[in-house]
């Protein structure tokens, strides 16, 4: 039987970063904040543009509609409404996980929102 996590990890070509936020106290002053925490770090992956179009104007801004496909180990857990950072090809891209990854034998699919859209 082939390896098919091998497999699929020779088509990964950019890497990623997944981000949550956690609540902070300041000692000092009590109050409560959200604080950045990166929980993966450079993980290979694939990304996989599924829907570009131009961008739509509104009253107030233009933004992009955009997203993508992130492909991955099976072995990396992304979690559901994590912030992810993608540098693939020369470009990095900001996006919002929307979901529980789709896991199988040899990949995950993270389903991704561009973070900056409307």
């Amino acid at each position: 039987m082939k390896n098919i996590s091998n497999e699929a990890a020779s088509l990964y070509d950019g890497v990623f970063w997944a981000y949550e936020f956690l609540t902070s106290e300041d000692e000092e002053t009590g109050i409560v904040s959200p604080v950045k925490s990166e929980y993966i770090a450079e993980e290979p992956c694939r990304l996989s543009f599924q829907l570009i179009s131009e961008n739509i104007q509104s009253r107030f801004s233009g933004y992009k509609n955009m997203t993508a496909r992130l492909f991955t180990s099976p072995s990396v857990t992304v979690k559901d409404g994590s912030f992810i950072t993608v540098s693939q090809n020369g470009r990095t891209y900001d996006f919002v996980s929307s979901g529980e990854p789709a896991v199988y034998l040899g990949h995950q699919e993270v389903v991704l929102k561009i973070k900056n859209a409307g």
